[in-house]
């Protein structure tokens, strides 16, 4: 039951942490990444953000069982080397997401992607721009993972 807590604990933490930061580059960098405008359905100023939920086993299952491994594996390395990593792995797991949801269910949440002239493959399951945003997204994570690893010590 111990172990079941712990679970659950980081799968919430880690889907409210990938929410939170779909929706902030959602409003500052997507459309820099895309190289196009998206059409908003308000003005800027509201800072519109979006995020789809079918996000949350990306977020909650694949970082809690796939991105915590692989962290605990390559926590010695050099941070250039996690980076690479980072940005090589996460850019793969976009790429697998989006063309298992596209097999699945007919679509993936971000297919607006297939209208950038930076698209990876046909389909655009990810995008040539983002490579080196998800190294960076993967040294940020590093951080707030050690915390919720931190944090679940103390859970009852």
């Amino acid at each position: 039951m111990e172990h079941l807590n712990i679970y659950i604990f980081q799968i919430v933490a880690f889907v409210f942490f990938g929410f939170t930061m779909e929706i902030i580059f959602s409003v500052t960098g997507i459309e820099i990444a895309l190289g196009k405008k998206l059409q908003k359905q308000t003005p800027h100023k509201y800072l519109e953000g979006f995020v789809s939920l079918y996000m949350i086993p990306i977020h909650g299952l694949g970082v809690t069982f796939l991105y915590l491994p692989m962290f605990e594996f390559i926590s010695d390395l050099h941070i250039l080397l996690r980076y690479l990593i980072w940005c090589l792995s996460f850019t793969g797991c976009e790429i697998i997401g989006g063309f298992v949801y596209h097999k699945l269910i007919g679509f993936y949440p971000w297919d607006y992607y297939k209208e950038s002239k930076y698209k990876i493959f046909e389909e655009g399951y990810s995008l040539w721009t983002l490579v080196p945003l998800w190294g960076i997204a993967g040294i940020i994570l590093e951080q707030y993972a050690s915390l919720i690893i931190y944090l679940a010590k103390f859970l009852p």
